[in-house]
C-alpha cells in the first residue's frame, strides 16, 4: 500500500484502476489514460486531471471535503464479472472511453490486429493505454495485455512480448498456429446476417450516420466491430473514411 496524506492508495486492480480510502472510509478510484490521472467517485463527476496518481488521489479528497460520498458500493469498474464475459459482446467500445468517431475506427482498427495476431478479445476496446482482457487463440490462455504492445511501439510493429504471454507455444512454433487461424480471412465481407462496409463509400455512409447522430455511436460501433472475416479491410475502409471526412472540415 501507498500512503500519502490523508488518503492512501491501494494495489492496483488487473483492470488497471487503483481503489482510493480517504480519512479511513473508501473514497472512490484513480486510473491512468493517455498520460494523465483522473479521479472516480460513484454518483460524483470529478472534473481534473493530474500528472500523477497522488494528484489524482487528492482531487478525492478535495471531493470528500466538499461532503461529497459515494453513493453506490465501490467496485472494479473496469473488471468484467465471470457473467459479463461469458454474455456481453466484447465488441462494445467500453462505458468508460468516450464514444467519438475516432475512437469507434481505432477500435475497429485493433479488433482487426488481434484478429491477423490470434488473439480473441473478451472486453470492450479500453484504449492504447489500458489493460484489455483477450484470450490466446494459439493455447486458450486468458488475461490482460495492452494493446499498446501488442501494436508495436516506437515504428516498430513487433508486438511485445515475443513470448505473448508466460506458458504460451514456443516462439519458433508461433508463426505456424497464426497462419491457422487467420487461413480464413478475407478481403470482402462473408456474414449472412449484416454486411460490413469494406470500401471507403459503405464506411464513409457509416460515419457520417454516426456523425449526424452521436447518440447511435455505442449501439451502432457493434455493428461496424463484430467479428468479421474481413475485419482488417473493414478497418481501412473506415480509416480512409475518417480521414476523408476529416479533411472537408
Amino acid at each position: 500500500m501507498e500512503q500519502q496524506a490523508r488518503y492512501v492508495i491501494g494495489a492496483r486492480e488487473d483492470s488497471g484502476i487503483y481503489p482510493v480510502v480517504v480519512d479511513g472510509y473508501p473514497a472512490g478510484t484513480i486510473h491512468r489514460r493517455h498520460g494523465s490521472w483522473f479521479a472516480t467517485m460513484p454518483g460524483h463527476p470529478i472534473t481534473g486531471r493530474s500528472t500523477s496518481r497522488y494528484g489524482a488521489a487528492e482531487l478525492l479528497v478535495a471531493a470528500v471535503d466538499e461532503g461529497k460520498r459515494p453513493t453506490a458500493p465501490l467496485t472494479p469498474a473496469h473488471t468484467p464479472r465471470a457473467v459479463d464475459v461469458a454474455h456481453r459482446s466484447y465488441t462494445h467500445l467500453i462505458p468508460e472511453l468516450r464514444p467519438t468517431l475516432p475512437n469507434a475506427v481505432r477500435a475497429a482498427e485493433a479488433m482487426a490486429r488481434l484478429a491477423e495476431l490470434a488473439w480473441k478479445p473478451l472486453a470492450g476496446y479500453p484504449g492504447a493505454d489500458q489493460p484489455w482482457l483477450m484470450q490466446c487463440l494459439l493455447c486458450g490462455w486468458q488475461g490482460r495485455r495492452f494493446w499498446s504492445h501488442l501494436r508495436g511501439r516506437n515504428g516498430d510493429p513487433t508486438p511485445r512480448p515475443i513470448t505473448r504471454h508466460p506458458g504460451c507455444l514456443l516462439v519458433a512454433d508461433h508463426a505456424k498456429h497464426i497462419a491457422e487461424f487467420t487461413a480464413n480471412l478475407t478481403t470482402t465481407c462473408e456474414c449472412a446476417e449484416f454486411k460490413h462496409p469494406t470500401d471507403i463509400h459503405g464506411a464513409r455512409e457509416i460515419l457520417r450516420t454516426l456523425s449526424y447522430s452521436p447518440a447511435a455511436t455505442m449501439p451502432y460501433a457493434r455493428a461496424i466491430l463484430e467479428p468479421c472475416t474481413a475485419s482488417s479491410a473493414r478497418a481501412a475502409a473506415l480509416r480512409e473514411a475518417l480521414n476523408s471526412l476529416t479533411a472537408k472540415k
